[in-house]
């Protein structure tokens, strides 16, 4: 097992070296290698977490360690239960990107970097989840923030491309500064970077209530810019001009689901540190309703799912906020499946229609068949529809939230903000999904959609594997003792009265939306039912640029003047000084013999003169 846990992440990165090493060369070897290689990885990944299902015991090995002052930072993987899924969903949902994008990139020119990428940040993902040692993990959350960068990028010609990967690259290193400093006091205070060990010792441990808040907080910082939380939301809406099997890659399974693995598997720290907790829980309230406000009107289909992603991730810390872990962890299973389902069937309605915007599709349920039953599937999902993934996971957070209420996990009444933001949220999804779905499948086909075609079964065949547990998940988190300590009791699965009230409020928002839509004539239900819905205008990208980018301009410009008057002025005065005096002391060296002659007799004269003179 533990040469399989080392397997996993160095496979990803050998077969990524493969694919640049043939390049166009051999392109069907290429594609042979990174779809291969992924397959393979996947196999060993099903041989892992099939082995840790139910009450299986954690395994780790260490297999290369430091030798120096301080802890030793170690080679070290470990894999549990929680390691376990959340890897099997990462390396699901990267094969089945790396089959999709046979068909979805099939003549693009950047294909074998493209592939490389992905296998790279798959490996990266793997490093992650496996990692048994700080610095181990910090490598690999980093690796993932380059390769987003470069894959946002992909389509490099495109202005929207370039900026919004500078954008995810900077706001996501400033906050994983707050990783960085986490894992130097973790190191100080514990003498140790295996997180394990660290684990171990805080749950022994007699600390005081708040004691361990630094390290914590420092947490919160990292994984609110990983996964793009309020209020360093934004980039994540702007990575959309990046290929969309990169959306169902980053969105879904791997880089902004790493900050959600890492609050969990950190739960014992954050039991101790109420202070982070308080944080998580105002941070999430904000970003869930927020996010699905601002999706509720988005035009663009894309956006629109990104968005709904920031507020789902919000659903996932209010979760671990409250202490209701297993719920936490559940969502985002769920979500990462019926949200990679979502992106790979956005991506086969731009293909399709050649255009991002829902403005420009509608009536594509007769042209595209299979992407509507599984977009449909996906959609009714994220909305929380019985009996799908979505209703089960969001039910449990939502009963979760509250059951926390006097358990003072937060302040007793920031738990009944959140709670209320969660209800609300979860009515605002019902209305946008519907909304999307109508103005996508139904109404008035644009021009644009005339002559749409369905995919590729290269891109068919994923959405219909990742329908299977969007449709079928819930049952399977029913299963009794499948998921060991994952899965809460089938009573907290299920909250009665707060699955009833919730369904009757998602049907009342969907049937709402599907009035107005009516009453548009089958367009947009906002616009043509006159309303004027705006989401909370807050001007986060404007106070990026007071509080942190105009003060950096200033400093550099006056860096760069203090550089150019002062120092340079210095060493421009020395050079001027020393030519100055090289050119009076060439004036002597004429090269005529009278003349230094006449000099020596002259000096010898004055020194004489001065002679006599002092005696």
């Amino acid at each position: 097992m533990t040469a399989v846990l080392l397997l996993l992440v160095a496979l990803p990165f050998v077969c990524a070296g493969l694919v640049l090493l043939v390049g166009h060369r051999g392109d069907a070897a290429g594609k042979g290698v990174a779809v291969g290689g992924s397959l393979l990885g996947l196999g060993a990944v099903l041989v892992v977490a099939l082995s840790r299902l139910g009450e299986a015991s954690p395994v780790g090995q260490v297999y290369a360690d430091t030798v120096g002052f301080g802890p030793p930072i170690e080679l070290a993987l470990r894999v549990d239960q929680l390691a376990a899924v959340v890897l099997l969903l990462a390396w699901v949902v990267a094969a089945l990107v790396q089959v999709y994008s046979l068909g979805y990139l099939a003549e693009d020119p950047r294909y074998p970097s493209y592939a490389a990428l992905v296998l790279i940040f798959t490996g990266a993902m793997s490093l992650v989840v496996l990692a048994d040692d700080l610095w181990l993990l910090l490598i690999g959350w980093e690796l993932m923030g380059a390769c987003s960068y470069f894959l946002i990028a992909h389509h490099w010609e495109l202005r929207e491309a370039r900026a919004g990967a500078v954008k995810a690259f900077l706001m996501t290193r400033l906050a994983d500064l707050g990783l960085l400093f986490a894992i130097i006091a973790l190191g100080q205070r514990f003498d140790s970077y295996r997180i394990s060990t660290v684990l171990e010792q805080v749950s022994a441990g007699s600390f005081a209530r708040d004691e361990l808040w630094l390290p914590a907080v420092l947490v919160v910082v990292a994984v609110v810019g990983k996964s793009a939380q309020f209020p360093l939301h934004t980039w994540l809406p702007d990575a959309m001009p990046g290929p969309t099997p990169i959306s169902a890659l980053i969105h879904a399974a791997t880089m902004v689901a790493a900050g959600v693995y890492l609050v969990a598997r950190l739960q014992p720290l954050f039991e101790v540190a109420v202070s982070a907790r308080n944080l998580l829980a105002v941070l999430a309230a904000v970003t869930m309703l927020l996010a699905a406000l601002r999706a509720l009107v988005a035009t663009d289909l894309k956006r629109l799912l990104a968005w709904s992603t920031v507020s789902q991730l919000a659903y996932m810390f209010g979760a671990l906020a409250v202490g209701a872990w297993s719920a936490g962890v559940l969502h985002l299973l769920a979500h990462g499946a019926f949200k990679a389902l979502l992106f790979l069937a956005a991506g086969s309605v731009v293909h399709a229609v050649g255009s991002t915007s829902m403005a420009e599709m509608g009536g594509l349920r007769e042209k595209i068949p299979d992407t509507f039953v599984t977009m449909t599937i996906g959609l009714a999902a994220l909305a929380g529809v019985v009996p799908l993934v979505g209703f089960f996971t969001k039910d449990a957070v939502i009963g979760g939230m509250w059951e926390a209420r006097g358990e003072h996990q937060v302040w007793p009444w920031l738990a009944w903000v959140l709670l209320a933001s969660a209800v609300l949220t979860a009515v605002v999804t019902a209305a946008y999904c519907m909304r999307a779905w109508l103005l996508v499948f139904f109404g008035r086909p644009h021009p644009h959609a005339e002559q749409a075609h369905e995919s590729p079964w290269t891109m068919r065949a994923p959405l219909y594997l990742l329908a299977a547990p969007t449709a079928f998940g819930g049952l399977v988190l029913l299963a009794p003792g499948l998921f060991g300590p994952l899965a809460p009791a089938d009573e907290e699965l299920v909250h009665g009265a707060v699955s009833v009230v919730m369904t009757l409020l998602v049907m009342a928002a969907a049937a709402g939306t599907v009035w107005l839509w009516r009453r548009g004539a089958g367009t947009d239900p906002w616009a043509e039912a006159g309303l004027r819905i705006r989401p909370p205008h807050i001007p986060v990208d404007r106070a990026y640029d007071l509080a942190v980018v105009r003060p950096i301009g200033w400093l550099a410009r006056g860096a760069r003047g203090g550089d150019r008057d002062v120092i340079e002025a210095y060493v421009d005065g020395a050079a001027a000084t020393a030519r100055g005096t090289g050119r009076l002391l060439r004036l002597a060296q004429n090269g005529n013999v009278q003349g230094y002659l006449m000099v020596v007799v002259v000096g010898a004269a004055l020194l004489a003169v001065l002679a006599g003179a002092v005696a």
